[in-house]
């Protein structure tokens, strides 16, 4: 109940008592010409059941003015009032805590080879809790704003250059302003810092249908970008989105040249959707010259109610690279570094509480300059392959609490997976997972 019914309500109390009272007052100050003393002791008695509804009415009003509730009995309501820039606030987030196995135990203990979050080879990991608070935009207030706040050991996978140390499990990964322009259909700006348009995969592991992340998602794109965005609708067809940004993962640029991003989303079909992106500029530090590119294909199609599937398909090449190594510049005449790869994604809701999800993919690291790992004696190796398998099982325990149990075995054509006594071309992982979102 607002607080102005609870005092308009408390005044008419009032009013009524402030009534009763002169009523009572003129009663007891009315000479009575005939009376006797039956009908004054009457009369007196009627005064004091007066006066205790009185006391009544009066405790009754004073204890709805100090706690804020109605006279009918209802429920304190919150007298939270945000500022009136912060009008539409909406907040989400969550929660994620990991166990994995790797059957492969390798001696240092703790590194899962080629992996991007799951790299703990044996234990728990406190991956994530994220807050977002985001004010959309409308079409009476054409701005708006986002912040991502993220905490754990993921934070030190994606954290930008410039943005703190590598080592600091917060990051804020997310903070920009959005802006429409009243032209046409509304022109959308994002600037800020985001996360990127690239991959099937994103950082938030409840949006995923995987608990790992494939090799693409790691290693073939970047996390965020640090720059301006505009996006345009399409229609039924979709959108298109292009900006310019700092580079890859970079809050501070690390040279004097910017990288351009873009992106165009298709539906051709109600249940298929098509992305095609792309990002190139150089990436190097003090290097404005030799430029990093990366094509990233995605299709989605929502096959039934139940099955949905997903493949996603990554090119890159970067000038001037020497192989097995992703920073030295090479005089050698070695022209550049290529790398793509291919990922197919299966999912099948069992049942609205259950769902099971498959990945396949393949990864060619040409060069070694994106995994950049090193084979049997620490020698550098090229032209490598990498597989993966992973199967997930997914609960939906209650309406905000996930659970999955995940295996996963990696292949390569090359001995560059960490194992007990030595190297291996293959792993094997297990991994449990809860995650609470809301």
């Amino acid at each position: 109940m607002p607080s102005g019914f609870a005092g308009q309500q408390g005044r008419s109390v009032c009013q009524l008592l402030a009534l009763v009272v002169g009523m009572v007052s003129l009663v007891a100050q009315t000479p009575v010409v005939v009376a006797d003393e039956a009908e004054t002791a009457g009369l007196k008695a009627e005064i004091q059941v007066l006066r205790d509804r009185l006391n009544k009415l009066e405790r009754q009003v004073a204890t709805t003015e100090t706690k804020g509730i109605s006279s009918m009995g209802e429920k304190p309501v919150p007298s939270l009032e945000l500022p009136s820039g912060l009008a539409g606030l909406q907040m989400s987030g969550y929660v994620d805590v990991a166990a994995a196995y790797s059957f492969n135990e390798p001696d240092n203990g703790t590194t899962t080879t080629g992996r991007v979050f799951d790299t703990e080879a044996s234990g728990f990991t406190p991956h994530a809790a994220e807050l977002v608070l985001e004010k959309p935009m409308t079409d009476t207030m054409p701005f708006g704003f986002r912040t991502d706040l993220f905490f754990g050991d993921d934070a030190e996978v994606f954290h930008s250059t410039g943005g703190g140390t590598g080592t600091d499990q917060f990051d804020l990964q997310q903070a920009y302003v959005t802006a429409r322009a009243p032209i046409g259909e509304g022109l959308d700006f994002k600037i800020g810092k985001f996360v990127t348009l690239l991959g099937a995969e994103v950082i938030e592991s409840p949006a995923n249908w995987n608990y790992s992340r494939s090799y693409m998602f790691g290693f073939s794109i970047p996390f965020t970008h640090t720059g301006m965005l505009a996006s345009y609708p399409l229609g039924e067809w979709g959108s298109v989105t292009g900006g310019v940004v700092n580079g890859w993962d970079a809050v501070d640029d690390n040279n004097k040249a910017k990288s351009l991003i873009g992106s165009l989303t298709l539906t051709p079909a109600k249940d298929l959707t098509l992305l095609v992106n792309g990002i190139t500029g150089a990436e190097r530090s003090l290097n404005n010259s030799n430029k990093r590119s990366v094509i990233d294909l995605v299709a989605t199609y929502q096959a039934t109610e139940q099955l949905a599937f997903m493949a996603n398909y990554d090119y890159g090449h970067e000038s001037n690279l020497t192989p097995g190594t992703a920073t030295t510049i090479t005089t050698n005449g070695f022209e550049g570094a290529n790398w793509q790869g291919v990922a197919l994604y299966a999912k099948y809701d069992v049942t609205p509480m259950w769902a099971l999800a498959s990945r396949v993919e393949w990864f060619d690291d040409k060069d070694n300059v994106r995994l950049g790992l090193t084979g049997p004696g620490g020698g550098t190796i090229t032209d490598i392959d990498y597989y993966e398998l992973t199967l997930t099982s997914q609960w939906k325990l209650y309406d905000h609490v996930l659970a999955r149990l995940e295996y996963r075995h990696d292949k390569a054509d090359d001995q560059v997976f960490a194992r007990h006594e030595g190297l291996s071309d293959y792993q094997d992982t297990i991994a449990a997972e809860m995650i609470y979102h809301f």
